[in-house]
């Protein structure tokens, strides 16, 4: 053993991004504790009043539910510290829990940018197989959300083709949009045709839902009946907030906190009044409004600070999974804007623990699906997790025996320990690192068109691995009876 190596001794620490004391946590816990107790939250879905009332929450008019603090206290005492999601095969391969970042695009944007002529149009079912087909490529995208939004005819049945889409183009896991209950349950039916049926997707689950308060306090009928069927059938279920500083939550960042909090707080109480130890996350997005253009904003420093907020309080107060965002701008195609924002606004949800962080490829303060940054994000969350890595702490990597060996004036270049850990060094082909003679001679491409390029390549090329011929079956006539009943 080396004498600079203590015995035992292999330490390799995660860098930490922290703004909140335990006291500060604990204060923004009570506030909301109050605010709960006082305002109370408007909840518009029967079942959930129903289950608050006889758990002891006090209903008043207009549906304004008061929840005491014993109720919120018990629902924390249930939710589950971890959350484990898995791909199409059945594997578990994403650990929602500690600070375990996982990375994966956004739902349903209005828009698309078509990567091979570089014009925008509204979207459609194309553009979530594209980025489908992309998301399965690239290697630090971890699972999927749609990106692009299906416009259909027949209300709710966009959403299930957006699914539909997801799964026949990647094995990954998904986090889905719906529209209602009756909605998340047609998907949930997809998801168990793939995965060999209920308890097979309970034991390895490639699906989680989306749904959202309505901010200030308004639970509306549709985002509880998706909570309440998730927690029915054992589905990851993430019940967010989107809050709007100065609109939907006050322009300070301690109110917006406080309020947000108390939002996923009432949330959480009835998820875990239906199915306590049901799997939920907490999570959510804050933005500053631009009050110039009464815009909302995705690349303002008070985004990315608030995400990093409310990843702390989930992480270090309540020991709960984290829905967090990163990866996306405010810039309205893929430049110099764009790159910095999504980086940037990456690396502070890594830093701060956010365990599934989504948006990434946002483009136009959330109006715009950009494949491109997708493909740029996938190389800067490369780095990222390089860096959170942290520093490799071993006998070898203090490598006193071959600065030993070298000695003064010599050569690292060829002497063994560099053969055997050159390797372990970060390395791009995408971020320019030769002589500028070389750039040159090789087309002096800029990061820009390299990413078109790309991107243009992996859907060129890639063939995700295709479902077997009798569930795609199941699934045509899924769609087909699910159609039906919509009508």
């Amino acid at each position: 053993m080396n004498q600079f190596l203590k015995p035992g001794m292999n330490i390799q620490l995660t860098p930490v991004l922290k703004y909140f004391s335990q006291e500060q946590m604990e204060d923004i816990h009570l506030a909301s504790l109050e605010l709960l107790a006082t305002t109370g939250v408007q909840v518009n879905n029967e079942e959930a009043r129903k289950l608050l009332k006889d758990a002891g929450a006090i209903i008043k008019k207009d549906n304004i539910v008061k929840y005491p603090e014993f109720l919120v206290k018990r629902a924390l005492s249930t939710v589950p510290s971890r959350v484990v999601m898995a791909n199409r095969d059945g594997d578990r391969i994403m650990y929602l829990e500690g600070r375990r970042c996982y990375y994966g695009p956004g739902p349903s944007l209005p828009n698309a940018i078509d990567p091979f002529t570089g014009e925008r149009h509204e979207s459609c079912k194309d553009d979530v197989i594209n980025s489908a087909v992309i998301c399965d490529y690239l290697p630090n995208i971890d699972y999927l959300m749609s990106m692009n939004l299906v416009y259909h005819d027949i209300p709710d049945m966009g959403y299930i083709h957006e699914f539909d889409a997801m799964l026949r183009n990647s094995k990954k896991p998904i986090v889905a949009l719906c529209g209602s209950g009756k909605n998340c349950r047609d998907i949930i039916e997809m998801a168990e045709t793939v995965m060999g049926g209920p308890e097979a997707l309970r034991e390895a689950p490639i699906l989680a839902v989306y749904s959202e308060v309505t901010s200030p306090f308004r639970q509306t009928n549709d985002a509880l009946e998706k909570t309440l069927v998730c927690a029915e059938n054992w589905i990851p279920a993430i019940h967010t907030m989107g809050q709007i500083m100065g609109a939907s939550s006050p322009s300070t960042i301690a109110g917006a906190i406080i309020q947000a909090n108390a939002e996923l707080l009432s949330s959480i109480v009835i998820h875990q009044l239906k199915q306590p130890g049901a799997p939920v996350l907490y999570g959510g997005t804050i933005s500053a409004m631009n009050m110039k253009t009464l815009s909302y904003q995705q690349g303002n420093p008070e985004y990315t600070l608030c995400n990093a907020l409310l990843a702390e309080m989930g992480t270090d107060y309540y020991n709960m999974p984290v829905f967090n965002t990163g990866g996306g701008s405010d810039a309205k195609v893929f430049d110099a804007q764009a790159a910095a924002e999504a980086t940037y606004s990456l690396l502070m949800s890594s830093l701060s623990g956010g365990n599934l962080i989504h948006d990434v490829g946002y483009l136009d303060s959330g109006m715009l699906g950009s494949t491109e940054t997708l493909v740029f994000s996938d190389e800067m969350i490369g780095m990222i997790k390089h860096l959170l890595n942290g520093v490799p702490w071993t006998e070898e990597d203090l490598a006193i025996e071959a600065i030993q060996r070298v000695g003064p004036g010599g050569n690292y270049l060829k002497d063994k320990h560099t053969l055997k850990n050159y390797k372990k060094l970060h390395n791009t082909d995408l971020f320019e690192r030769k002589l500028y003679s070389a750039w040159v001679k090789e087309g002096s491409l800029t990061l820009e068109q390299k990413i078109r390029e790309r991107t243009c390549w992996i859907l060129k090329n890639h063939k995700p691995e295709p479902l077997p011929g009798d569930i795609s079956d199941k699934l045509d006539e899924l769609l087909i009876k699910f159609e039906k009943s919509y009508l």
